[in-house]
């Protein structure tokens, strides 16, 4: 009998390590695969979320090539910036933006948390990473790395080819794959709708704002071409500090010397749009959120007495698109394009405003 329990006493204690040792392997497990299984179920900062964090953990390589260690399951993210909310929904990142400045094109989802550009406001908010495009100051980004936050630098540029690889370098950040879906589905439609009038007598057209002036940019170029028409404002004469007026620049010109667009630098003016004489013009407008808005800035154009000699003002080919989406440097300025498409080549929605007919 003795013997007996002793040999289910051993055979106990043998079943003993072997459950206890294949607890300790799924703990092991659950731990490894935690962002995969568990989601947002473990939050991503506090003791247990820098442990889970800590033990997921990968290398990734910003534009300006500095690798970096960022955790495998990103949720945290302080967004600098102009356009850099912009450009991460593009690809599923808005969502973990906990933080940003407050730059004015990062409209695109609700951000409750505003810093300030110091070490300690961007701390406060416990990034996995924060996102700054190439313009940020040196000396802020080398103070973030020095206190331990990873700071993943993207280039901006002027065109919309820039735009897709921006995106595509920031989709890194949450192993997205697809990064370009948002820009096929505008490309897309933009083609169905332009295909049936490339034959057609090509429009001049331009962007213009009574308040703000005639939009002078690489993205503009590039939105206005893709919907067969011809940018009225590419050879604008632009007066700026230490260059003659009289020398024409030329967007192409701007585009490769300039990162971004400096608006105060590169608009033009009414009499510019005159003389470009466009035969469509796009404004720049609150044409989602504010509609009121939108109307009294086509009116503006449409009323105005020195230019009722414009061809557009003349055909009434004055139409609104988002500003928000022409200058977001993300994938919104192709929604921007789209709208000028669905303006050109689409069926009319709008009540008291003609409707654009193409020449053969």
């Amino acid at each position: 009998m003795n013997q007996k329990r002793s040999i289910f006493g051993a055979l106990k204690w043998i079943m003993f390590n072997y459950v206890f040792l294949g607890i300790l392997i799924l703990i092991g497990l659950v731990i490894a695969l935690a962002p995969d299984l568990l989601g947002d179920v473990i939050p991503r900062h506090g003791t247990v979320g820098k442990l889970l964090t800590s033990l997921n953990e990968r290398k990734i390589e910003d534009s300006q090539h500095t690798v970096m260690t960022v955790p495998d399951y990103v949720r945290r993210v302080v967004a600098i910036g102009d356009s850099t909310a912009d450009i991460m929904g593009a690809i599923g990142g808005d969502p973990y933006i906990v933080a940003t400045d407050g730059s004015p094109y990062s409209g695109s989802t609700q951000v409750n948390g505003r810093v300030e550009l110091t070490v300690d406001s961007i701390k406060s908010y416990e990034p996995d990473v924060v996102v700054a495009p190439d313009s940020t100051p040196p000396s802020l980004v080398s103070s973030l790395r020095a206190a331990g936050i990873p700071v993943f630098i993207y280039t901006k540029k002027d065109s919309f080819n820039d735009i897709i690889l921006t995106t595509k370098t920031m989709a890194k950040i949450f192993k997205d794959e697809d990064p370009e879906r948002e820009f096929i589905v505008s490309k897309r439609n933009v083609k169905k709708l332009v295909e049936l009038h490339e034959k057609d007598k090509k429009p001049v057209i331009a962007l213009y704002n009574s308040s703000h002036g005639v939009y002078r940019s690489g993205i503009v170029r590039d939105m206005i071409e893709k919907v067969n028409g011809i940018d009225g404002a590419g050879n604008l004469v632009i007066t700026q500090n230490g260059k003659d007026p009289k020398i024409f620049s030329d967007v192409s010109w701007y585009r490769d010397h300039k990162t971004t667009v400096d608006m105060n630098q590169s608009m033009g003016t009414k009499a510019d749009l005159i003389r470009i004489n466009p035969d469509v013009i796009f404004v720049p407008t609150r044409f989602i959120d504010k509609m009121p808005e939108h109307k009294q800035d086509v009116a503006a154009i449409m009323n105005d007495p020195d230019l009722q000699n414009v061809t557009a003002v003349k055909k009434g080919y004055v139409y609104p698109i988002h500003e928000m989406f022409v200058m977001s440097y993300s994938w919104k300025a192709f929604m921007a394009m789209e709208q000028m498409a669905k303006w050109l080549y689409g069926p009319s929605t709008y009540e008291g405003i003609v409707k654009y007919k193409s020449e053969p």
